[in-house]
């Protein structure tokens, strides 16, 4: 079995044609390589955009991509046919899912339709990553930040450039290699479904009336002593969770309960943590009183 690790480098742009902004593929970067991690090839191209004619000043200084560069490219129907020759039946691999969104973008574009002819099966190597590296952060891991975790020397690799993101991602996987794990991360791309999950959007609820949340969702047991907790105030909405103080009906012992919800294509998930009590001081209380003022307040 072959795989082959992805990279696209892109231009945020704005089209007549489609009444909004479109990330325009400008790069393409990959690398080929068998099932014992050794290389066989690599690909790199440049594509000639055909909505934004001027690349913004950011990407400019992100990729050092200039117009001029730009220019000698061919146009993204040609790249991603010679791409796809290149490439064959290989099974993709890209560091999230940015690029598999951004490509399904351009054909949509370009070529009227969603679907990637290339893509059978697919892995999202940085997905894969963070479990086997157990990465216990709520942000998603950056390539970049990978690599230090592992200690990967990135001297002489020129980031946010196609070619050498995909061998800096193949480094990475050569760190935290087990093939039967790696199968499990596998997907199916020929399917609907995939395209469906890809494009999902992934929501997170502010109301409490939600069909989706049940009432179970919105106790709290002690800490302490593992009874269900009595909440002493009505929720409040702050930073896209619910927050409430509880206190034990048993114990007596007080804490604050926050829950978030968010609703993905698997359905909703549900994220729960306790949180120590303060005790508020009377002008800390006349000051809280006079921000929820403006603040969204829910009864359950």
């Amino acid at each position: 079995m072959e795989y082959v690790i992805l990279d696209l480098e892109w231009n945020g742009t704005y089209s007549r044609r489609k009444q909004g902004f479109i990330n325009e593929i400008i790069e393409f970067g990959a690398v080929k390589f068998d099932s014992s991690l050794h290389m066989i090839d690599t690909f790199s191209s440049l594509v000639r955009p055909q909505v934004g004619k001027k690349i913004s000043g950011k990407v400019k200084t992100l990729t050092s991509i200039t117009n001029e560069d730009l220019a000698g490219g061919m146009q993204f129907m040609q790249v991603q046919s010679r791409f796809r020759k290149w490439m064959g039946e290989a099974v993709l691999l890209t560091w999230g899912t940015s690029d598999i969104l951004t490509l399904i973008e351009n054909y949509r574009y370009f070529c009227g339709s969603e679907k990637i002819p290339f893509l059978t099966q697919y892995v999202d190597l940085q997905k894969y990553c963070e479990s086997v590296m157990e990465y216990g952060s709520t942000q998603q891991m950056g390539l970049s930040t990978a690599a230090q975790l592992l200690q990967i020397d990135e001297e002489g690799m020129d980031h946010h450039r196609a070619l050498d993101d995909s061998l800096l991602s193949l480094k990475c996987l050569k760190k935290l290699y087990d093939p039967r794990r790696l199968s499990e991360f596998m997907q199916d791309a020929r399917r609907q479904e995939f395209y469906d999950r890809m494009l999902f959007k992934t929501v997170i609820i502010s109301d409490l009336h939600h069909p989706e949340i049940r009432r179970s969702d919105l106790l709290f047991r002690c800490e302490h002593c593992g009874k269900v907790a009595r909440r002493l105030e009505p929720w409040s909405l702050r930073n896209k969770s619910f927050r409430a103080p509880f206190e034990c009906r048993s114990c007596h012992h007080r804490f604050v309960g926050r829950v978030q919800f968010k609703l993905k294509y698997e359905g909703m998930v549900v994220k729960k943590g306790i949180y120590p009590y303060q005790e508020k001081k009377p002008n800390e209380e006349k000051q809280e009183g006079d921000s929820l003022d403006s603040q969204k307040t829910l009864s359950e």
